[in-house]
């Protein structure tokens, strides 16, 4: 099984390279027409164009990621720092949406030993999967309390929740409720999480009333 899973990934490296590099073109032909069309019919089929560029583009950074892992780094993360960096990124797209922002944090300087970078990424994906599932506005809210020797950090919703039947699927990889959706990001955070020793990443939903996600780290004690 390894084996073939490497060949797959060598297979998948090589593919979305060869891919990647004429999307790039065509994305940047695409933006460069659309500062020079006037006509707003022209213009809007251009639009689509690059917009449908950069989601192929993410499809095949999450195969890529999916496919073709890296290894995790261990750094000492300070939480506090990491998750206003993460909620600065979406700040605007959220006042944008009408969806109003709140993060507490339970207490300051609480360090995790791991890879911020990765960490990040799985911070910014559930972010933005709270920010899809409000369409019309709500509250977003980041939490972070101490749990014994964990640290637990909660992004909550006020989306449309996720049906009883879809709930065991939502972490299964290629599986979507979204149009747009590659069915990779929460497959990959969940992947991230458990690659750190210790943690999870759990889910709870109400159809119709929204979505928490949490997120349980070890805390970084010294060693005397």
């Amino acid at each position: 099984r390894s084996e073939r899973m490497a060949a797959l990934g060598q297979l998948v490296a090589e593919i979305t390279h060869e891919i990647k590099n004429p999307l790039m073109l065509i994305g940047g032909f695409a933006q460069q027409l659309s500062r020079v069309i006037d006509d707003e019919k022209n213009l809007k089929k251009v639009n689509i164009i690059a917009d449908e560029v950069k989601r192929l583009e993410r499809l095949l950074a999450d195969l890529r990621e999916f496919y073709l892992p890296k290894t995790i780094a261990s750094e000492k993360v300070d939480i506090k720092e990491l998750l206003q960096e993460v909620f600065s990124l979406v700040k605007k797209d959220c006042k944008e949406k009408n969806i109003q922002t709140e993060l507490s944090i339970d207490k300051p300087g609480i360090l995790v030993t791991g890879d911020r970078g990765r960490l990040k990424q799985v911070f910014l994906n559930l972010f933005k999967n709270s920010m899809e599932a409000m369409e019309h506005g709500g509250i977003l809210s980041i939490e972070t309390s101490l749990s014994g020797d964990h640290v637990e950090i909660t992004v909550t919703d006020e989306g449309c929740g996720i049906p009883e039947q879809d709930k065991e699927k939502i972490f299964s990889p290629f599986f979507t409720t979204k149009s747009h959706g590659t069915g990779l990001g929460l497959c990959i955070s969940k992947r991230i999480v458990e690659e750190h020793a210790g943690s999870s990443l759990t889910m709870k939903s109400e159809e119709g009333k929204g979505t928490s996600f949490n997120i349980s780290l070890p805390v970084y004690h010294e060693t005397p």
